[in-house]
């Protein structure tokens, strides 16, 4: 009778032992099925993404957002095999992060995107020049100054400052807006002046130069982001 209990608890010990080693295979397999797909995804959505990376940043997204809807899942596999497999271990440790560097492209473009429309408005704004409205540096009549400099400048200062400003980039937008407003100020004092028959002579090359390097400076951090963004996704690394 003891012999037999034994042989009995020595089959069970043996099914046992099979039955986990079919489940660390199962887990196995699901690991390298995983893994291909995986490999499939990145390089599908690198080949999209490096097809469009010219585009907007708007544009880019909808083909980001597309082109990412469907990962690939890991299938599940018995808890016992999960534990016991090491690739199952690397394939979660995979599906945890899969997203991440999408994700983190699909949130800079979508800074880019803001960020953009403000330099091309802190750029046009920038673009201004009083003597494309005065017609020339020695004035003798305040006229073209009042109906024509300052309402100019002025509108382009309020224009501006219906742009969205990106997150940080209050004191960008605060130096573009200055650089404006000491225009407008100089220009309402020199008209003054030449009604009151007084000579009085201002520059704003300064201010501007300054304002047009901070942009300059700025967008060359954005452009940077994305490019390091979508060099991970094209590279596909993580």
């Amino acid at each position: 009778m003891t012999v037999a209990v034994a042989a009995v608890v020595g089959a069970l010990v043996v099914v046992q032992e099979q039955r986990q080693t079919d489940q660390v295979s199962a887990a196995d397999a699901a690991a390298q099925a995983y893994a291909a797909d995986v490999s499939a995804f990145r390089g599908e959505v690198a080949r999209q993404i490096r097809g469009t990376r010219t585009a907007e940043p708007a544009a880019l997204r909808r083909v980001l957002t597309k082109a990412v809807a469907d990962p690939p899942r890991l299938a599940a596999a018995p808890t016992t095999g999960a534990r016991g497999s090491a690739s199952y271990a690397a394939a979660q440790e995979t599906a945890a992060g899969l997203l991440r560097p999408y994700r983190r492209l699909d949130r800079v473009l979508a800074r880019a995107a803001v960020a953009r429309t403000f330099i091309e408005e802190a750029r046009a704004v920038l673009a201004l020049r009083a003597s494309d409205y005065v017609g020339s540096t020695t004035l003798s009549d305040s006229g073209p100054v009042r109906s024509r400099l300052i309402p100019a400048f002025a509108a382009a200062r309020d224009r501006f400052a219906t742009v969205r400003v990106p997150r940080g980039q209050d004191r960008l937008a605060a130096t573009i807006r200055d650089a404006v407003q000491h225009v407008i100020d100089r220009a309402t004092t020199l008209a003054a002046s030449i009604e009151a028959n007084r000579s009085f002579s201002f520059t704003y090359s300064e201010q501007f130069q300054a304002a047009a390097e901070a942009v300059d400076g700025y967008a060359a951090v954005v452009e940077g982001d994305v490019t390091e963004a979508i060099d991970a996704v094209v590279a596909g690394t993580p």
